[in-house]
């Protein structure tokens, strides 16, 4: 595989809003789903670079309470699973939570794999207000995710994004994209040539006609994030399996309980599906400096420690899994543009580098959240992030959190995200570079 690698160089419910003040209240996975519009892939992102415990034992989550939501079952325990789980634990419902997660490691989970990335660079409006709201969550990370008085510190640089454009075609994208991330109260600011090379004047801008930085945006540890929110989660009483989803069993058109590889059974009053990339498995089971990129091109870079990482994606990768690092593809295809961007990146060596993978919705390049809409009518799905999944975790744990607790969006309605446009074919498009 051409690596996911890394350079570097010789409201209402505030107990689902723990950024609000809180009130007191009660295996390889078959590349995509055959036959239905936007299934998810694993693509290609290349990139170079320069806990334990609180394991249930018997499948049963105690002390369930009556007139309370039952068993909530999670199967998977990335970001976003982890996050889900926060949100319901910080709601007061820890006791009837499972999180399934086959890898406690996440040696192969796409968050410890990204480059941390966050922003508001975005035209669909819901990605917008998610990413707003993980810069709450992630600005008060090290004390809300704190256990036992110790800080979980994220590393959150918040040095920017800057996109790059060239051309009438990027200067009128640019500047409809500004219109709208501005009117839902995004700071970005828009430079021409000479505006880019006063503020980081080590760039080559003689092509540049036009710039978006967001200068509030930035990028963070996302290995931390992902334990943050997991260890947090275990400490309000959470549990998690150290286990692989592998069957349902079905009354009707609801789940009533997850059977695992090891033999075990846990029952659910409600399932959601935050796998990833194997998350169409279950699907077919059940049948029914700144961060810069100059958007013309592909190639993006940020600091990191001492050097930087940077890389880019690649769409036409095969869907499916590799590991495999291409560490030809660097000189080829990344380092190229990297040293006509900036003239001192002529110099850049390849430290080290790794392979990665998006959870891809190919309809839209969005995320897959809510109900199975013509599926089972206790099964939720938390898919499909195409690379967003890190910066909208904190969103997507809160609104998850809405619908199962309360049966509907309270602070965010994510609605538009739902599975209702997969099945009609209708893409929700956000008109910005591909991440």
């Amino acid at each position: 595989m051409r690596p996911q690698a890394g350079i570097r160089p010789a409201t209402p419910c505030s107990v689902c809003n723990p950024g609000k003040p809180k009130r007191e209240s009660a295996q390889h996975r078959r590349p995509g789903v055959s036959g239905v519009p936007g299934q998810q892939s694993a693509c290609s992102t290349n990139w170079y670079s320069a806990v334990t415990g609180g394991y249930i034992q018997d499948g049963r989550a105690p002390g369930k309470r009556e007139g309370k939501l039952a068993k909530i079952v999670i199967i998977g325990g990335g970001v976003i699973g982890s996050s889900i789980a926060y949100h319901l634990a910080q709601a007061g419902d820890a006791s009837d939570v499972v999180v399934v997660e086959p890898d406690p490691t996440y040696e192969f989970a796409a968050t410890p794999r990204a480059t941390g990335g966050i922003r508001q660079l975005y035209t669909v409006p819901e990605n917008i207000r998610m990413s707003q709201y993980g810069h709450e969550i992630y600005g008060q990370f090290e004390t809300l995710m704190a256990v036992d008085g110790e800080p979980a510190r994220i590393n959150f640089h918040r040095a920017g994004y800057l996109w790059l454009g060239s051309g009438k075609e990027d200067i009128d994208a640019l500047m409809a994209n500004w219109r709208v991330q501005t009117a839902h109260d995004a700071r970005v600011e828009l430079l021409d040539r000479k505006g880019v090379k006063h503020r980081f004047p080590s760039m080559r801008v003689d092509d540049i006609d036009i710039a978006a930085f967001s200068p509030d945006d930035g990028y963070l540890d996302p290995y931390s994030v992902l334990m943050g929110f997991r260890r947090k989660a275990i400490s309000l009483g959470i549990r998690y399996m150290k286990d692989r989803a592998v069957d349902f069993e079905l009354a009707g058109k609801r789940v009533t309980a997850v059977r695992l590889e090891s033999g075990e059974r846990v029952a659910a009053d409600s399932v959601v599906n935050a796998a990833n990339c194997w998350g169409p498995e279950f699907r077919e089971q059940l049948e029914l400096m700144p961060l810069t990129r100059h958007i013309s091109g592909n190639v993006s870079f940020r600091p990191q420690g001492a050097g930087y990482i940077c890389g880019n994606t690649t769409y036409d990768e095969p869907h499916g899994f590799n590991w495999e690092i291409d560490y030809s593809y660097f000189d080829e295809a990344i380092w190229p543009g990297l040293a006509e961007r900036v003239p001192a990146f002529e110099a850049l060596k390849v430290k080290s580098a790794w392979a990665g993978h998006y959870d891809e919705n190919t309809l839209d390049n969005n995320a897959i959240l809510g109900p199975w809409v013509g599926g089972l009518e206790n099964f939720y799905i938390a898919l499909g992030f195409s690379g967003h999944g890190l910066m909208q975790a904190p969103a997507v744990g809160r609104g998850l959190c809405e619908l199962l607790l309360h049966g509907r969006y309270q602070t965010l309605d994510l609605s538009r995200l739902g599975y209702r446009r997969i099945l009609d074919g209708m893409p929700l498009r956000d008109e910005v570079p591909k991440p």
